[in-house]
């Protein structure tokens, strides 16, 4: 049996909870989810994930991995902004705010996450243990040390987790531009913007500015496919937006944006859709020709 402990601490807000959406926590599954996500779209195929991760389907089998939180400790307390449709940030707070609303209660209205305590608030720190309990052949041992190491640098975790919120940096592991080759290796798409960020603000103007401008600039919407997702059919972007930190002492961020291999993550209607990440000159860019986000 192996475990290993890492210090997280978020860096935006996390909107993940269990059956009450009001009440904000970090779950393991969560996690557990998105180091699945990452073994898959790093080349781990069905029955590799269900050797690693377990499964019910047939013959259930046990999960190798056991994930557990502990030793959380809250940051200052987050008040979430009001959402203006016409600010570059509602790109990344609107889901949020209304998420779980009940029908009918009118547009002024926000959900349960949309207060102090639906939301983990940035500089909460937790402690991540992985106890592996049985080993695994050679091969998959090493994709699962990569999924966890891109989970590590580059991950995220819960609601909207595609555009920056949940974001965190490893403090035993943190950001290191080394592993953008790797990703390119494995068929991302990649581009790490040279302006530092220092607040949740400032992340969510850049983000909302970058979703707002490049995707009116390439026509494409939330109603047809697209490697932003889609409304209908449901389906999630393939588009990464990632505070990253390589000295969590500084608080100082750069924002990553990478794609995922198309066929990895993409429904059928969606995988030929044109890629939109990593080209030269780059596709990114925010409404005003040349400007950032106000």
């Amino acid at each position: 049996m192996k475990r290993s402990d890492y210090t997280l601490e978020l860096l935006t807000p996390c909107f993940c909870a269990g059956a009450d959406q009001s009440r904000a926590e970090i779950r393991a599954s969560s996690i557990r989810g998105q180091l699945r996500w990452w073994f898959r779209v790093l080349g781990g195929g069905p029955d590799d994930e269900r050797t690693v991760f377990g499964g019910v389907a047939g013959s259930a089998t046990s999960s190798s991995v056991i994930v557990r939180v502990t030793d959380l400790k809250r940051g200052p307390e987050w008040r979430p902004p009001a959402v203006s449709p016409n600010a570059v940030e509602s790109y990344v707070w609107y889901f949020a705010s209304v998420s779980g609303k009940a029908p009918g209660s009118g547009r002024s209205s926000v959900g349960p996450r949309w207060t102090p305590s639906g939301a983990v608030p940035p500089k909460t720190t937790f402690t991540l243990q992985l106890i592996q309990h049985r080993p695994l052949p050679p091969a998959l041992q090493s994709r699962l040390n990569l999924a966890l190491r891109c989970f590590l640098q580059l991950g995220s975790i819960g609601l909207r987790a595609t555009r920056g919120p949940g974001a965190f940096v490893c403090h035993e592991h943190p950001f290191s531009p080394d592993i953008l080759d790797t990703l390119r290796q494995h068929g991302f798409g990649v581009e790490l913007r040279p302006r530092f960020l220092e607040s949740t603000n400032e992340i969510a103007r850049e983000i909302g500015g970058l979703l707002k401008g490049t995707r009116r600039a390439l026509g494409m919407n939330a109603k047809h496919p697209s490697p932003f997702g889609t409304s209908s059919p449901r389906q999630t972007s393939a588009i990464y937006f990632r505070p990253v930190c390589s000295q969590p002492a500084s608080r100082q961020c750069q924002l990553l944006v990478f794609e995922a291999p198309h066929d990895k993550v993409l429904g059928a209607k969606t995988v030929r859709q044109r890629r939109v990440v990593g080209q030269t000159p780059s596709l990114l860019q925010f409404p005003s020709a040349g400007g950032h986000p106000r």
